[in-house]
């Protein structure tokens, strides 16, 4: 079987299924444009939230302007503002968001997650066929590769980094900040599993305009935080796979587990 990145599609029978943060030397050490880029499932959306919150910190809410962006189709219009700081939660991407945040030197956040467990989770979550959802996931895996070549570090979700209040301080430094020992505990706190657990089961509680609907599913617009957002976080899922099909989603997916050094 072809790697995704040879542009193969997956073919498989679907499964049944606060303090204020410092900023270093004024406003103008804070990046313009941030953009966090992960697989599906890879607690990407924390990274988003933990940037966002360190940036509301340091330079004010109003100075921030997030959203989820995979082309420039999805920009909103108040992007064009030069004296607002963007964040963009991204997955997939596209040839021309890449090269809009390249020629605006964006500073990029990666994050990636076993491919097979992520094609895992995606059905799990969101009911997702195992030919789809493995396919979604070469289209995040292919970007992460692609950039990951360039250098950029990645952080792997195995690692358990969004469990580690220290993630905090080297994502501060990266968006040229500081953050004082309590706003780092307490936005840790914030985005703690079981914290965005409970959050993500009382979504309904939110005021409507913080709601919006992505296919059946409620989400927060603030925080990017789906109804279902939360797995059990388990590595090796694609083990309770049928036998016949672990080898082909290990075959699928080899280049990218090489790549990002995990077992086939």
């Amino acid at each position: 079987m072809q790697s995704p990145a040879q542009g193969e599609t997956f073919r498989a029978a679907p499964l049944v299924a606060w303090p204020l943060a410092r900023h270093k030397g004024g406003m103008s050490a804070l990046p313009r444009i941030v953009c966090t880029i992960g697989m599906h499932g890879s607690a990407s959306t924390w990274v988003f939230n933990v940037a966002r919150e360190i940036l509301t910190a340091a330079a004010g809410e109003a100075a921030i302007l997030h959203f989820f962006a995979d082309t420039m189709a999805h920009f909103p219009p108040e992007a064009a503002c030069e004296d607002k700081i963007l964040l963009i939660k991204s997955h997939e991407g596209s040839a021309a968001l890449d090269e809009w945040l390249d020629a605006r030197n964006a500073v990029r956040l990666l994050s990636i997650r076993d491919p097979r467990d992520a094609t895992i989770s995606q059905m799990q979550r969101f009911h997702a066929g195992l030919q789809a959802a493995a396919n979604a996931i070469a289209r995040d895996g292919a970007r992460l590769s692609r950039l990951a070549a360039r250098g950029i570090p990645v952080w792997r979700f195995e690692d358990g980094y969004y469990r580690q209040e220290a993630t905090l301080d080297t994502l501060s430094a990266l968006l040229g900040c500081t953050l004082s020992a309590s706003l780092r505990a307490a936005i840790f706190a914030r985005y703690s599993t079981d914290a965005v657990r409970a959050f993500a089961q009382n979504l309904e509680s939110l005021p409507a305009d913080r709601l919006t609907k992505v296919g059946p599913f409620t989400m927060d617009k603030t925080t990017q935080i789906l109804s279902p957002h939360i797995g059990d976080g388990a590595q090796g899922k694609f083990r309770a796979l049928p036998a016949g099909l672990q080898p082909q989603l290990t075959s699928f997916f080899l280049p990218l587990l090489t790549q990002f050094g995990y077992p086939p």
